[in-house]
């Protein structure tokens, strides 16, 4: 793959997930040096990117469609967090 398709290359061995149903489901800190991080989701979803890690809540987060990657600008120690739509799921956090 060309860099040029995404925002360069992944941080090796750094991509984190969390498990997510009627109750949010937050992750731990991407690791230094992440600038953006790359999200897919199981199901729809609605998703927060916040350094202190507050909670998705539904209808107010960005809406993340299942199996659609979305990249979101995200500095160091930033944690994600989702709760589904209407299916529990699995949301997976790659730092660039």
């Amino acid at each position: 793959m060309d860099l040029m398709q995404t925002v360069g290359r992944p941080k090796a061995a750094a991509s984190i997930y969390v498990a997510y149903t009627d109750t949010a489901g937050t992750t731990t800190a991407v690791p230094n040096g992440t600038r953006v991080v790359r999200l897919i989701s199981t199901t729809d979803c609605f998703v927060e990117v916040t350094r202190t890690g507050t909670a998705a809540v539904a209808n107010t987060g960005m809406y993340l469609p299942a199996l659609t990657y979305e990249y979101v600008e995200a500095g160091d120690g930033f944690k994600v967090s989702a709760i589904r739509v209407a299916t529990s799921g699995t949301i997976y956090v790659t730092p660039f």
